[in-house]
């Protein structure tokens, strides 16, 4: 059963010590990643307290990013050095290794995961414990449907990035429909509503680079109904629209900006 759910971007941009001096450019989308996922991982140490079991074994962290179909150890340590810093992030558990294919949303969403281990330590097992999938088309629907029945309570970190077509610097050509698109993925992010999430123009994502299509239908089929929905940041800073949303379910509705 899916009692949270986390939307953060995957770009390797997140990651402050790839950047040198440019880092502070994205401080702002750094605390809004921080704040998102401490939320809800407190939020899954919350349902694991109020399990008639309490424990680890009864909640579930799943991350989940853009790819072709599979599932990857992720618990080792990760280094992006292939980015041009010998940059690393610790394992999560000792003597573990990590695929050395782990895909670039899964090694963000992993350095993510050392940043929230880092200002709450308590919450390590449950990172520890995490699956990390990638997923796209008819397979996230299964996913979805997959966890939202499951017995395990279940936080969901989807990462996704919108349009790659904003402005004359981006990665794509320039696309005056990249704006609105983003726009319309923020607003059914914010109303918590997995129908509006679902009516995206998949299609339309496709050509204008956007990675989250390819999960949005794990939230949507996971979901079921009745959420409260925040986007914490938005913004395309380097030409790609990046988003921060959270859905709660209105009991833990609380403001994920004081977390």
């Amino acid at each position: 059963m899916l009692i949270t759910a986390a939307v953060v971007p995957g770009p390797p941009a997140l990651v402050a010590e790839l950047m040198g001096s440019a880092a502070p450019e994205l401080d702002e989308l750094r605390r809004a990643a921080d704040r998102v996922l401490s939320q809800a991982t407190s939020d899954l140490v919350a349902a694991s307290d109020d399990s008639p079991s309490p424990g680890s074994a009864s909640v579930q962290l799943v991350v989940v990013g853009p790819g072709q179909p599979g599932e990857f150890k992720a618990a080792g340590p990760v280094s992006f050095a292939s980015f041009g810093r010998d940059v690393s992030v610790p394992a999560l558990v000792e003597g573990e290794q990590s695929a050395p294919e782990l895909p670039t949303p899964l090694m963000v969403a992993r350095y993510l995961a050392s940043r929230d281990i880092a200002a709450h330590p308590e919450h390590a097992d449950l990172w520890a414990s995490a699956r990390w999938i990638t997923t796209s088309n008819a397979d996230a629907t299964a996913l979805g449907e997959h966890l939202g029945a499951d017995d395990y309570r279940v936080a969901l970190i989807l990462v996704a990035d919108g349009a790659a077509c904003h402005g004359p610097k981006a990665p794509r050509a320039q696309d005056a429909r990249a704006e609105a698109y983003d726009d319309g993925v923020c607003a059914a992010l914010a109303s918590g509503q997995p129908g509006r999430l679902a009516r995206i123009d998949i299609d339309l994502g496709d050509e204008l680079g956007a990675t989250g299509p390819q999960v949005y239908p794990v939230l949507v089929a996971a979901a079921g109904s009745n959420w409260i929905g925040e986007v914490l940041w938005r913004g395309a800073p380097y030409g790609v629209g990046w988003a921060v949303a959270a859905w709660r379910r209105p009991a833990t509705s609380a403001t994920v900006a004081q977390a």
